[in-house]
């Protein structure tokens, strides 16, 4: 069904960031001696699959890395290339050379943080606040473009089939795709769709409304996961139903392919759901298909 196919994707997606790219937030394919051409290829036919068959995409994948892929390099203006930078390096980095271009730093070649960090990416000239956005566009280009310019090469022919789709026919649909996909408390929960008919069911659903809206953004990753298999935006719709399960039988049941979230109404308080919910989470690591 539609809800394994998505707990397949995303989970081969999160082995594939682990063993097969760099970066922090945002992450580019790095090059294996024992991953040629035929095994680049065979990646790039998964990301395909898992867009036209369950509209799953891993939003993980540098933007620009993908835009590399698909249109030629002039499409990525330099602030939109830097932008992506930003996300792929390390936070701290990105705030040192953000301090770099500001006004706080009169001359970042003083300032040993952003020297730290230029270093770290193989830059070794003598910079200065005239020559430093230049310099961080290039590191950008050097990054995201240029090393994993095989692997984009080997994507290319694969890729470019997505083009006939509206998310993937210029720059700006790329961009407003990736914005779509990625999950937001806010976004989460208006996904979620509910007709309570007691008032302890509406309670209950105001209360799952309220947990979500309180998660960060890696936890309403799991808690889209949990629902719907995935763990970026798939779905159009979150189906939620109501149960009279008490403890200790109590428990929230998803069903994926749905997708159907099913919760208790017998909840007393919202610190009841709340737990529950973080414990399910917190046993994230040990979830596995269990189909009889």
């Amino acid at each position: 069904g539609s809800g394994v196919r998505r707990e397949v994707l995303s989970n081969f997606w999160r082995e594939f960031y682990k063993s097969l790219t760099i970066g922090a937030s945002e992450k580019v394919p790095n090059i294996r001696h024992d991953y040629q051409k035929p095994e680049w290829e065979s990646i790039a036919r998964i990301l395909v699959f898992g867009y036209t068959k369950e509209r799953y995409f891993p939003i993980t994948l540098s933007r620009a890395f993908v835009a590399s892929c698909l249109f030629k390099e002039k499409t990525m203006t330099p602030d939109w290339l830097l932008g992506d930078f930003y996300h792929y390096i390390p936070s701290d980095e990105s705030e040192a050379l953000k301090r770099g271009l500001s006004d706080e730093c009169e001359n970042p070649a003083h300032d040993e943080e952003v020297v730290d960090v230029l270093t770290t990416y193989r830059c070794f000239k003598r910079v200065s606040k005239e020559t430093l956005p230049r310099t961080l566009q290039e590191l950008a280009h050097q990054e995201l473009v240029q090393k994993p310019k095989y692997v984009s090469d080997a994507w290319y022919s694969i890729l470019r089939l997505l083009t006939t789709y509206d998310d993937f026919k210029t720059v700006d649909n790329l961009s407003a795709f990736y914005d779509s996909k990625r999950p937001t408390p806010k976004k989460v929960c208006a996904l979620l769709s509910a007709k309570p008919s007691t008032e302890a069911e509406r309670a209950s659903f105001a209360q799952l409304k309220r947990f979500v809206k309180s998660l960060d953004n890696s936890l309403v990753s799991v808690f889209l996961q949990f629902t719907t298999g995935s763990n970026v935006i798939s779905v159009e719709q979150i189906e939620v139903g109501f149960s009279t399960l008490q403890p200790p039988f109590r428990r929230q049941v998803s069903h994926t392919c749905g997708p159907l979230l099913v919760i208790p109404s017998t909840y007393d308080s919202y610190n009841q759901l709340s737990e529950e919910f973080l414990n399910i989470f917190q046993l994230k690591a040990a979830w596995s298909f269990s189909i009889v």
